[in-house]
């Protein structure tokens, strides 16, 4: 039989026509390995890395899409032939079976199985719609409103049951992810669109019902899985090297500008001073950290969009400026759009509106020439009953003069009604004037949180707005006459913010509002202007990095996660406009996401079952190979907590990928409840320790940060990463390494108590030094500011001397921590923590070994810097950290007597200081 020849534009070399033997095989070597049958192809791209492609028109897919990436690959031998009408072609790991000449792939007429691997590795077999209750988990979009009452007790399963309030998002189950003990991974990029190298842009697909799939047979080599999975989909790109510093987050509330609620004292108290106060008492406090993070209230308008600067930050370039000289980087929260929701991302009352408007092609904003202000013509009575449509409080003839005078810009709890939670009712009487336009509008702002409208006694349909209700419309000019008293009634159910006419415009109106102002960020030309004409004239001020808020994304090309495409535009538009590292702070958006760190989680409940599920969640991170994971440390729905609550979410949070504290309470009036002063001297002592020890990490953390990008390692592994054949290593999700030396097994409730596995090998305590006989199991007690953290015997971690922030000052010296007995090795990365140059060789790595021998005596080398970089430190010094049992010996430098050691009995550590040296001089140590 005659396989037809298939030409891949994307690759150098022509490929082969395939003749197939009735019962032999036969290698064959090409490029890129390619078997054509009838509408399928099969592309071999590894010997455990297959893709599969069926399409019913014979148009095979060879440019990439916008998840997948890599079309050439390195040669593969492939084995093909033809066994009783199925199609065998395969490697010497893997064999895929097809029926030729029937259809699209299914279990019936495909199947792919593959060899013994090792670690752990068994031989397998998969079909299309298999089930695979070995998958180690993957993540969902979100952990947005998940309490315990959504979590199922399994730490590998998503949460249930969970709608993210008012845009009614239903958070789907995560699909799985690329580790699994069965030894396989499937990946359907089908609908995905395309990339056209001549727009570079992406373009949907032509065909429909097409299958593009992808099937990873690794057996039991996970890391081989990731990074297969790196080389088709993107490596994770070096993030700049502040992100890893703590972050504050604040600014938590809307400010709409002229509103009662802005003019509100505790509005304009919570300011541009307020929150550098805020940054100096930290400073003053010795609490490190490196980014602050504002929230909605950093520009006009709330939710419905402004890029104007809110009057609460009125010298926005001063503001800039003092954060900078402080050493603090600045991000500023953005919301591109929201799922099931009307949600204008532009504001028409933001100066940029106009520009924008025009660059869209769209009409400019109309004026009202009649404005009638209805704000301060409202009676309220409470229908605790709901009575009123019956008794029909809204006819014309109704007498409310009984009723309550209201303002229509605060809700009714703050206006005499504290603790009423049902329906209520507003009336307002107006004399239309004689002179009547044509055409009228009864325009309401933001009514909390359902309404009907009743005019002159009849009911009439308004405008729909998913929340955030900010902006709605009834057409009235049938029931409007000139020089008529015309009877507007109103029927109000509550929402969680209060209930009522909270925010105007309440008026009448002879143009109803204009079409919302939105943005499609997969039309090319929509998302240049979006961040042309938005973005870059804030981040020219100076904004360092952005937060992709937001419910879904804003795009709407068929097949494109809308998430992973947004998160795209604001990190490449970051990284073209600045020159520099990009970092967003994004949702998941599925396959692909690596390209663009970091994922946040959203808005949890502050409580312990939520925590221990972060954990496990952020340690499965890396099977989809997203490291850069960041959570509301606290908890987002929560004000002040507990106090053993709020250490141990801090704790996590030192060793997790990113440390950020925030909360739904960072507003006007509850302060940011996740500053330590809450809690006291004890919460500034908990929080100088913790976030110091993550600012001193960093030259450890950044170093597998580069693994990361070019080993597809993340920096928290669960134990199963490090130790596939181990057993035990798979029963462990509230464990994690981080790195490959550490050991991190976070405290998760209020008592203290933690039962701890330790894998096979010698530990020691991170902070106390006690030694622990690994493959064991134990259950201790851990006071509130101490936390479970154990090393490798023999690892070599470095650290950088305590500073405000993480490149306050020059690492100049470098302090090696050396626990206890044992070989370890380290390899130091260093470059200049915020250019595009790394990949282009600025950057250096200077290797380090320690070994002990059978006598005692141990041996640590620095090797010379391998590599250079802009601003890199030329001579360092060396503090050596050595937990030991006992004080050791005299230290000896190149074999010479060295620095006499200090000895701290009480937590086994030695110290000695070596003298500055030249970083391209290696420097052997040695002591027993």
């Amino acid at each position: 039989m005659l396989l037809r020849r298939s030409t891949w534009r994307a690759l150098p070399v022509a490929l082969v026509s395939l003749w197939l033997a009735s019962c032999t095989s036969a290698p064959v070597k090409s490029g890129q390995p390619v078997v054509v049958a009838d509408h399928a192809r099969f592309s071999f791209l590894t010997p455990t890395l297959v893709r599969m492609e069926y399409s019913p028109g014979g148009a095979f897919v060879d440019a990439p899409t916008a998840v997948m990436k890599k079309r050439d690959w390195a040669p593969v031998t492939v084995h093909v032939s033809r066994e009783n009408g199925w199609l065998v072609a395969g490697t010497d790991a893997m064999t895929l079976r097809y029926r030729l000449n029937s259809g699209p792939f299914n279990a019936t007429n495909l199947k792919v199985s593959w060899n013994e691997t090792r670690p752990a590795g068994k031989p397998g077999e998969w079909h299309p719609g298999a089930d695979d209750p070995q998958n180690l988990g993957g993540l969902t979009y979100s952990l947005d409103n998940i309490s315990k009452a959504n979590l199922t007790g399994n730490p590998l399963e998503s949460p249930v049951n969970n709608v993210i309030p008012g845009i009614e998002v239903k958070l789907e189950q995560a699909r799985p992810g690329l580790l699994s003990r069965s030894g396989y991974a499937f990946v359907d990029d089908s609908g995905t669109p395309l990339w056209n190298a001549g727009t570079q842009w992406i373009e949907p697909r032509k065909e429909r019902n097409e299958q593009d799939w992808y099937l990873f047979a690794y057996g039991g080599d996970y890391r081989k899985a990731l990074g297969e999975y790196a080389q088709l989909s993107g490596a994770i790109p070096m993030i700049p090297r502040y992100v890893l510093g703590p972050w504050i987050t604040d600014f938590n509330f809307e400010y709409f500008p002229g509103t009662a609620e802005a003019r509100q004292p505790a509005f304009q108290r919570y300011n541009q001073k307020m929150l550098e106060d805020q940054v100096t008492r930290l400073r003053n406090a010795r609490i490190p950290f490196d980014t602050l993070v504002l929230d909605f209230a950093w520009h006009n308008y709330g939710w419905d969009g402004g890029y104007d600067w809110s009057p609460l930050i009125p010298q926005p370039d001063r503001f800039i400026t003092w954060l900078h000289g402080r050493g603090v980087k600045l991000g500023l929260n953005d919301h591109p759009g929201y799922a099931n929701t009307q949600e204008s991302i532009l504001s028409f009352d933001d100066s940029h509106a106009p520009a924008v408007l025009q660059d869209l092609g769209k009409p400019p904003l109309v004026r009202p020439s009649f404005d009638l202000d209805l704000s301060s013509r409202w009676r309220f009575a409470i229908d605790p009953r709901d009575v009123g449509v019956n008794a029909k409080w809204y006819a014309a003839d109704f007498d409310a003069r009984n009723w309550k005078a209201i303002q229509a810009d605060r809700s009714w709890q703050v206006q005499g009604q504290p603790n009423y939670a049902g329906v209520a009712w507003y009336r307002a009487d107006v004399r239309l004037p004689a002179d009547l336009p044509k055409t009228l509008y009864l325009v309401l702002g933001e009514v909390d949180k359902s309404y009907r409208v009743f005019v002159n006694g009849q009911e009439l349909q308004h405008s729909q707005v998913q929340w955030p209700q900010r902006l709605t419309y009834t057409d009235i000019a049938a029931v409007a006459r000139p020089g008529d008293l015309l009877h507007i009634a109103l029927r109000v159910e509550p929402g969680r913010g209060g209930g009522g006419l909270l925010r105007g415009p309440v008026a009448l109106r002879d143009v109803h509002p204009p079409e919302r102002i939105a943005f499609d960020l997969s039309n090319q030309r929509e998302a240049e202007i979006f961040m042309r004409r938005l973005h870059e004239p804030l981040m020219r001020q100076g904004v360092d990095l952005w937060w992709v808020d937001g419910g879904g994304g804003a795009t709407g090309m068929p097949g494109l996660n809308p998430q992973f495409w947004t998160n795209k535009v604001f990190y490449d538009f970051s990284a073209q406009a600045t020159g520099k590292r990009a970092f967003i702070l994004g949702r998941y958006g599925d396959w692909g996401s690596q390209r663009y760190p970091g994922f946040f989680t959203g808005d949890t409940y502050s409580e312990w079952p939520v925590l221990a599920y972060e954990v496990a969640f952020t340690a499965r991170g890396g099977n989809v190979l997203v490291p850069y994971i960041s959570h509301d440390i606290g908890g987002f729905h929560g004000a002040k907590l507990d106090f053993d609550l709020y250490a141990r979410w801090i704790q996590f949070g030192t060793f997790s990928p990113l440390l950020r504290m925030h909360s739904a309470h960072a507003n006007p009036r509850e302060g940011n409840t996740r500053m330590p002063w809450l809690y006291g001297e004890k919460g500034m002592a908990l929080m100088r320790k913790y976030f110091t020890l993550r600012t001193q990490l960093i030259p450890y953390i950044y170093s597998y940060a580069w693994v990361a990008h070019q080993d597809s390692l993340p920096l928290l592994r669960p134990l199963y990463l490090q130790q596939p054949e181990l057993e035990e290593a798979y029963k462990q999700p509230y464990e994690y390494f981080f790195g490959d030396d550490l050991l991190v097994a976070p405290v998760l409730e209020a008592s203290g108590q933690r039962t701890v596995y330790l894998p096979p090998g010698q530990w020691v305590d991170f902070f106390k030094g006690k030694r622990y006989q690994g493959d064991s199991t134990f259950t201790a007690r851990y006071a509130v500011d101490d936390m479970p953290v154990f090393a490798r015997a023999g690892a070599i971690v470095p650290m950088q001397p305590p500073s405000d922030y993480s490149d306050a000052k020059p690492l100049d010296t470098l302090i090696l921590h050396v626990f206890g007995d044992g070989d370890g090795s380290f390899s130091l990365y260093e470059d200049d923590g915020i250019s595009l140059d790394y990949d282009q060789g600025g950057h250096a790595i200077t290797a380090m070994h320690h070994t002990t021998g059978q006598d005692g005596g141990n041996e640590l080398t620095i090797d010379a810097a391998q590599g250079e970089f802009k601003g890199q430190v030329q001579r360092r010094a060396y503090e050596l950290r050595v937990h030991m049992a006992k004080k050791p010996s005299a230290l000896s430098v190149n074999g010479k007597p060295g620095p006499a050691w200090r000895w701290n009995a009480k937590e086994g550590v030695a110290t000695a200081t070596v003298p500055t040296r030249s970083v391209h001089e290696a420097v052997h140590l040695s002591w027993h």
